[in-house]
């Protein structure tokens, strides 16, 4: 199947928004990631690399965890947030530019 550009922009912005809403300690991060984690969960039966998926949803279950932390580890959650990133490109064949 393929996946529209905009799709794989919105892919990553929704990571990116991720790591916002850890740095602003919003009240809904742990119900974002648990929405965005079922999201990512039905992509899978659409792409053929559907290894990258589960590990971007690993990485998502992580998050979750972490959300109820009182003192998440920013630092950490921001690398796998730009890793998630990069895998997505990876996964698409994408560049910065998109």
């Amino acid at each position: 199947m393929n996946i529209s550009v905009e799709y794989i922009k919105y892919l990553r912005d929704r990571f990116y928004e991720t790591l916002c809403l850890f740095e602003e300690k919003n009240e809904g991060l742990s119900r974002y990631i648990e929405s965005f984690s079922y999201e990512l969960y039905g992509l899978q039966y659409l792409v053929e690399d559907s290894k990258t998926i589960i590990t971007l949803l690993s990485i998502l279950e992580h998050f979750y965890d972490d959300s109820f932390s009182p003192e998440p580890d920013i630092k950490i959650i921001r690398g796998e947030v730009f890793r998630c990133i990069s895998l997505i490109n990876k996964m698409f064949k994408v560049g910065d530019s998109t």
